[in-house]
């Protein structure tokens, strides 16, 4: 898991963010990170060289925390757990 980030079940992030945002399409919220999780398990990375940040990138396109949020360090935000194949 990078550092600074709270590791989260794709499932268990699926609920809250569908909680959070009760508007949101369930399959395609899950198409978008499936996508996002597949770029990250084929090492694409961020335009500034970064490995992407998966929920970010799922609604940001391909891209890191930093670039996405401008902030220079994740401070416990959720990131999907990611399983190589």
């Amino acid at each position: 898991m990078k550092a600074g980030f709270t590791a989260i079940l794709l499932e268990d992030y699926v609920e809250l963010h569908l909680r959070a945002n009760p508007g949101t399409d369930r399959a395609e919220l899950i198409a978008r990170l499936e996508f996002a999780i597949d770029a990250y398990r084929k090492d694409i990375r961020c335009q500034c060289g970064a490995p992407i940040w998966i929920i970010g990138s799922a609604e940001a396109g391909s891209a890191c925390f930093t670039c996405i949020t401008q902030q220079a360090a994740s401070d416990r935000d959720y990131e999907i757990i990611v399983n190589p194949r």
